[in-house]
């Protein structure tokens, strides 16, 4: 049992660090101006009721669920009290995927994570969506992060690039739920250390009210 544990945290150790290592999106700081090509006061749904939500800061979350027996309106009026919390080493968490995103043009180019734990591997992808117009948007690209797109298509027999996927509209919400959250408590999420130190001390001074 020793044996398969020790080789079970080195796998995830290595998954992690090589996962790290092609992370090349980072957090800046500073807002992203995606509000000059998208409405993101509200949260993104396709037909199959997958939601996701791109912050102003640069984080994006997806695979989040709404608590049972509430209305269109319940939610609108109060996102942040409809959404279903799960907990985690007595802390509550609301989103299963967090990552961040950058623009290039008229696509939004994901990198979301799967945060790995002592048995539970690390993993991550790289997601495309192509702007449609300020409400709808549609995944034209996914990978994952850890493999070229040769080896991609190897490994899998197609190619990342999609066609004809799910179109993602617009719901506008109020009273929003913040962009905090695991991924951003890691240093290397964040382009310069000191902006992940002025988050920390951010935290921290939040803990103590």
């Amino acid at each position: 049992m020793i044996i398969v544990f020790l080789l079970i945290t080195i796998s995830c150790t290595s998954q992690k660090k090589e996962i790290i290592s092609k992370s090349t999106i980072k957090l800046e700081g500073k807002d992203t101006n995606v509000r000059d090509l998208i409405d993101i006061d509200g949260y993104y749904q396709n037909m199959h009721y997958s939601k996701i939500m791109f912050f102003e800061d640069g984080l994006y979350v997806d695979q989040f669920l709404f608590k049972q027996g509430l209305s269109e309106c319940e939610i609108q009026a109060n996102m942040s009290k409809s959404l279903y919390c799960g907990v985690e080493n007595q802390k509550k968490y609301w989103g299963f995927h967090w990552g961040v995103y950058k623009i290039v043009e008229d696509t939004i180019i994901v990198y979301h994570y799967l945060r790995g734990s002592w048995w539970t591997p690390w993993y991550a992808d790289e997601v495309r969506y192509k702007i449609i117009d300020r409400t709808t948007i549609q995944p034209i690209y996914s990978r994952d992060l850890r493999q070229s797109e040769e080896q991609y298509y190897k490994e899998y027999n197609k190619s990342p690039w999609i066609k004809n996927g799910d179109v993602f509209y617009f719901n506008l919400a109020d009273s929003l739920p913040s962009s905090d959250c695991w991924l951003k408590e890691e240093k290397w999420i964040w382009k310069n250390e000191s902006d992940w130190r002025n988050y920390m001390e951010k935290i921290k001074q939040k803990k103590k009210k």
